[in-house]
């Protein structure tokens, strides 16, 4: 009898020790851990070890921009406005025509610069550089014919230090035209780089941003320039 239950009691000690090992096994979490590549931090850059910035980084470093730049006209047009209130030295101008010509040359340019801001919308990577090439290069005859403008002007007679009114007429187009060659270099980069590989490998949730942000400069800078030209219409 003793016997008989020794057999009978073999399995029963065999099934336990064998729960018990399961058991301890799985104590630090029931089983093997999933792998997952994702895991190991630091996704988002491309293969050449740039890494993407978060998202929407763009546009808040863009507004603050913008917001210090309007500040900055903001204070030359009060300035100019106070001034032209004094008659004293004050000496109307007649700008050069071609201002006129500039004038749409720029407005010609924010069509093209959204242009290309809907090609990267649809993720047409070609239409995208071309637009902002196109972009770019209406930008330089932009400032080209200003340049020419500032040829007429001083032909005139009308030069920096001649009538404060033609001196505020130097200042506004000069800083506004070194922001417009700031955005002009932008675009330039971005429409060269839009055809390396390199491009193609970021998010492109972060390739729409920076088309966006670039195009929000851009109009900024259009309309600027129509504030600034109409300012020196009214007031000449």
């Amino acid at each position: 009898m003793p016997a008989n239950l020794e057999t009978v009691a073999e399995p029963d000690d065999l099934v336990v020790l064998q729960e018990l090992e399961i058991n301890d096994d799985g104590g630090n979490g029931g089983g093997p851990r999933d792998f997952d590549p994702g895991d190991r931090g630091g996704g988002g850059g491309d293969d050449d070890g740039e890494e993407d910035a978060p998202p929407g980084i763009y546009r808040i470093s863009m507004w603050a921009t913008l917001t210090s730049i309007s500040t900055l006209f903001a204070v030359l047009a009060i300035a100019y406005l106070a001034r032209s209130r004094n008659p004293k030295f004050w000496e109307p101008i007649t700008l050069p025509r071609v201002l006129w010509a500039s004038t749409a040359v720029l407005l010609i340019s924010s069509v093209t610069c959204q242009a290309a801001r809907r090609a990267m919308h649809h993720v047409q990577e070609r239409a995208y550089a071309i637009w902002l090439g196109l972009t770019a290069v209406l930008g330089l005859t932009f400032l080209t014919l200003q340049i020419d403008a500032w040829r007429q002007f001083a032909a005139k007679g009308a030069f920096l230090s001649e009538n404060p009114h033609s001196s505020f007429f130097y200042l506004f187009t000069a800083v506004h035209g070194l922001h417009l060659l700031c955005g002009v270099l932008l675009i330039l980069f971005l429409s060269i780089r839009a055809f390396l590989p390199a491009w193609r490998r970021r998010r492109i949730i972060l390739r729409k941003e920076i088309a966006d942000v670039t195009a929000i400069y851009w109009h900024f800078m259009d309309g600027l320039w129509c504030g600034l030209f109409l300012l020196l219409l009214l007031r000449g």
